[in-house]
């Protein structure tokens, strides 16, 4: 079955928010986030947000759909948006067994005094409740996470 990478307009993210709530996800699209899909001839069978941040973009709610997962859509999906990411600096919070999930598609464990305040200070205050989460940083093609 073919699937197709979408970037959703914004008046079309209540859709994502259903398929977050329906696979048991909490996350939400905001209407300042870019907003990723992937649908089959169906329905949405993945996506992510790419929240703005001053010095790049903070990705969060990567989600495959429960009957979907292990098909490798997730990783697909993770690197096709970072290809077409405007080549900005990009993090992510994931759990910490999703290290190499992530290190697949480029992104490495960074330390938090190195990343810019608006991406560790969210990160400190999760890791304070006891979230098991990894602060990490996608390396893009020209080698560098600095603000271009």
């Amino acid at each position: 079955m073919s699937t197709l990478l979408i970037r959703l307009p914004q008046e079309q993210y209540p859709l994502v928010n259903r398929f977050y709530k329906a696979n048991g996800h909490k996350g939400k699209a905001r209407g300042n986030e870019t907003v990723y899909v992937v649908r089959d001839s169906q329905a949405i069978i993945a996506a992510v947000r790419l929240c703005p941040k001053r010095d790049g973009w903070l990705l969060r709610s990567l989600w495959v759909a429960q009957a979907r997962r292990g098909e490798g859509i997730g990783s697909k999906l993770l690197r096709e948006v970072m290809a077409v990411s405007e080549h900005r600096p990009c993090w992510c919070y994931p759990y910490d067994h999703l290290e190499a999930f992530y290190a697949a598609s480029g992104f490495t464990v960074r330390p938090a005094d190195e990343v810019p305040d608006d991406i560790r200070s969210p990160f400190e205050a999760y890791r304070q409740k006891g979230t098991r989460i990894l602060l990490m940083g996608y390396n893009n093609h020209r080698g560098s996470t600095e603000p271009r």
